[in-house]
C-alpha cells in the first residue's frame, strides 16, 4: 500500500485514549453524564483530526491516546512526524535548557493484520529517545479507584495540595521507596481523577519510565518548578518551535534493537513521568495534535531493491551485486532490507527469493 497524493498532514483517527488518574482528567475532553468510550473518541477527533491545536491530558504516568493519519507514515530516512505539545522555555536556571515540561513516550504500529486498527495482532516499536539509556525499562503501574467520599489529607507543608492520599497506586519501580504512592489531589481541581466513563476499578499501565528531573526552585515550598529539557524523541519535551519531530530510523524493538520500518500505520503516545510539582500537580503530557511532515511520500515497495517499481529477479541480482561492494544505482537500503532485521546480509537474498519463488 503506498501514500497517495493529497493526504492530509494531521490526524484522521483517534483510536483509544485511557488517560491515568490526574488533575484534568474528565476536563480536556470535557466529560458528561452518559459518555461512553466511544464518545470520549469522537469529542477528541473533533478536536484533534484536521487540523492543531486541541488540547488532550494524558493523566499520570502511563495515560495514552492511540492515532493515526489517512495514510501510512512513509520512512523518509529524515524527521517523519512532528508531535505538539505545550512545553514552554524559562531562562530561571542559568546554562540549563529547561522550564515546563511534561515528556510523553512516542510508540509507533505496523498494520501486521492489515485490518486498518490498532490491535493484537499488529507490531510495535518503541522511538528510541536521546536518554532511552537512562529510563527504567518494563516499568509497571496500578492505579486503583478512589473512594471520592473519603476523609482528605492534605499536604502537610505545600499549599493547595488537599489530598495525598488519594489514588493509590503500585509499582515494581526498581527504587523500592517508590513501589507504592498516591496520585494527589489539588484545590483548583475537585472534579473526579478517575475517568468517569470507565467501570473498571483498577488500571494497569506497562512501559518505559523517564527518570525524575524536576527542581523546586522555592526553597522546599513547592509553588516554583523547573523542569530540565530531554533531548529529542518525546513528545511535550520542548516547546513546538524547537521541536524538530522524530524518526521512523528511531524505532527500537522490546530488547532496545534498532528495526527496519518502510512505514508505519498507527503512533501511541503515553505520559512517560511518575512525579510532581507541587500545587502545579502530577507531570502529565499534554497532547496538542500531530504533522506527518512529509504526508504525500510514497511509500518504498519491499524488496524493491533497484528501485524500478517492482520485484523481480534484477532485484535479486543487485541485492548480490551490493553485497559483493560492486557499485549499483540506484539502490533502495530500506527495500533491501528483505526480512526486516535492521541489517543488509545474504539473509535478505535468500528471503527475497523465497518471495519469489512463492515459497
Amino acid at each position: 500500500m503506498a501514500a497517495q497524493a493529497d493526504n492530509s498532514p494531521y490526524i484522521a483517527r483517534v483510536y483509544d485514549y485511557l488517560p491515568a488518574p490526574g488533575q484534568f482528567v474528565n476536563v480536556f475532553p470535557a466529560y458528561k453524564p452518559g459518555y461512553t468510550q466511544d464518545s470520549i473518541n469522537a469529542q477528541l477527533e473533533d478536536a484533534l483530526c484536521g487540523k492543531l491545536g486541541g488540547t488532550v491530558s494524558l493523566g499520570s504516568y502511563g495515560g495514552y491516546i492511540v492515532f493515526g493519519f489517512d495514510h501510512p507514515v512513509v520512512n523518509m530516512h529524515g524527521y517523519d512526524v512532528k508531535i505538539y505539545g505545550n512545553a514552554m522555555q524559562s531562562e530561571a536556571v542559568p546554562g540549563m535548557a529547561g522550564g515546563s515540561c511534561e515528556p510523553g513516550i512516542i510508540m509507533v504500529g505496523v498494520d501486521n493484520d492489515g485490518d486498518g486498527m490498532p490491535g493484537d495482532g499488529d507490531l510495535w516499536y518503541e522511538i528510541k529517545g536521546a536518554d532511552y539509556d537512562r529510563c527504567q525499562h518494563s516499568y509497571e503501574i496500578t492505579y486503583y479507584k478512589p473512594d471520592e467520599n473519603k476523609v482528605r489529607v492534605p499536604h502537610d507543608s505545600w499549599r493547595f495540595i488537599t489530598d495525598v492520599e488519594y489514588v493509590y497506586w503500585t509499582s515494581n519501580d526498581e527504587n523500592p521507596d517508590s513501589t507504592s504512592g498516591y496520585v494527589w489531589r489539588n484545590s483548583f481541581h475537585n472534579q473526579p481523577y478517575w475517568p468517569l466513563w470507565l467501570e473498571d476499578t483498577v488500571m494497569t499501565f506497562r512501559g518505559t519510565k523517564l527518570p525524575n528531573t524536576a527542581i523546586d526552585m522555592s526553597g522546599g515550598n513547592g509553588n516554583n518548578w523547573f523542569q530540565p529539557f530531554f533531548g529529542l524523541g518525546y513528545v511535550d519535551n520542548l516547546p513546538n518551535g524547537q521541536e524538530p519531530g522524530f524518526m521512523i530510523d528511531w524505532a527500537v524493538d522490546e530488547e532496545g534493537n534498532s528495526v527496519s520500518l518502510d512505514h508505519i500505520d498507527f503512533i501511541k503516545v503515553y505520559c512517560g513521568q511518575l512525579d510532581y510539582c507541587g500545587w502545579l500537580g502530577e507531570v502529565s503530557t499534554e497532547f496538542c495534535g500531530a504533522e506527518d511532515l512529509h504526508p504525500d511520500a510514497v511509500m518504498t515497495l519491499p524488496g524493491d531493491v533497484n528501485c524500478d517499481n517492482a520485484v523481480t529477479i534484477s532485484d535479486v541480482t543487485t541485492l548480490i551485486d551490493y553485497l559483493l561492494g560492486s557499485e549499483v544505482a540506484p539502490f533502495g537500503a530500506v527495500a533491501a532490507d528483505v526480512n526486516h532485521d535492521g541489517g543488509i546480509s545474504i539473509a535478505d537474498v535468500t528471503e527475497l527469493i523465497d518471495q519469489l519463488l512463492g515459497s
